[in-house]
């Protein structure tokens, strides 16, 4: 069995493949201040909670944007399987063709939603990436990862008005009840929302233009997908685990060095 794990700033999206099946996910908090011991504790028995003996598992693959954690996470990983893990980064095969100005600076869930994508569809395409930020990765028709827009979060948006505005509360995001907002939350909730969902819209339409394609379709994964993703008016494919699916392929890539 492999154990695959997406480090994000708010959240850690964890599961495990059998063969190709992902047989387990989970989703755990990325608290700081908590040891690798306590994270094994919490592995352990989330893995037996779903039927799955830590004893089987084989192999890790892990992606981290939240530096801090990845030794972490990494060594609850090799304690409670007693393996190393293999962690996405420089030196690590993806099978990628980036062609942006520094190839280590790529996000290494971004670069793993790609991989997981072009297992999936055939390019051209944009990988949405719904999470703590909106991220918009161009896939072009010759397979090369031509570029990135890193937009502001809805949640994070959400989070940065309450700060900023006193009379603002800290809201959770919800399938909006209508386009307009009756009152305070609503009317947050709803911009945030739609807001995102157009301005995907709208950057997906440019890249379209900049490349010369009549079509881009779009695969798209993270936190807050379903939320958001029913409210895009454009082609679309859901995938909730893009990242874990990329890491697996990752994994079948180096193990075959």
């Amino acid at each position: 069995m492999l154990f695959v794990a997406n480090i994000g700033n708010t959240v850690i999206n964890i599961g495990v493949f059998q063969k190709d099946t992902l047989v387990c996910t989970a989703r755990l908090s990325s608290a700081s201040g908590r040891s690798s011991d306590e994270y094994a504790v919490t592995l352990n028995a989330i893995l037996a909670m779903n039927g799955v003996d830590a004893r089987e598992i084989g192999g890790a693959v892990i992606a981290s944007v939240v530096k801090p954690m990845s030794p972490v996470i990494g060594g609850a990983v090799e304690k409670l399987f007693g393996i190393k893990p293999l962690f996405m980064g420089p030196g690590v095969r993806t099978g990628l063709d980036i062609k942006i100005e520094r190839p280590a600076e790529l996000g290494a869930d971004i670069a793993a939603a790609c991989v997981g994508a072009l297992a999936l569809m055939k390019p051209p395409f944009v990988v949405v990436g719904f999470g703590d930020a909106t991220t918009l990765t161009l896939i072009d028709r010759n397979s090369r990862l031509c570029g990135v827009m890193i937009c502001p979060g809805a949640f994070a948006g959400i989070h940065g008005l309450s700060r900023l505005a006193a009379e603002l509360p800290v809201i959770s995001l919800e399938p909006p009840k209508a386009l307009l907002g009756k009152n305070t939350v609503d009317s947050m909730n709803n911009g945030a929302v739609y807001g995102t969902a157009a301005m995907v819209e709208g950057l997906v339409d440019r890249l379209r233009e900049s490349i010369g394609e009549e079509r881009l379709p779009v695969i798209a994964s993270g936190t807050y997908c379903d939320i958001i993703l029913p409210y895009c008016r454009m082609e679309a494919r859901k995938e909730p685990q893009l990242v874990l699916q990329g890491l697996k392929k990752v994994c079948e890539l180096n193990s075959k060095r």
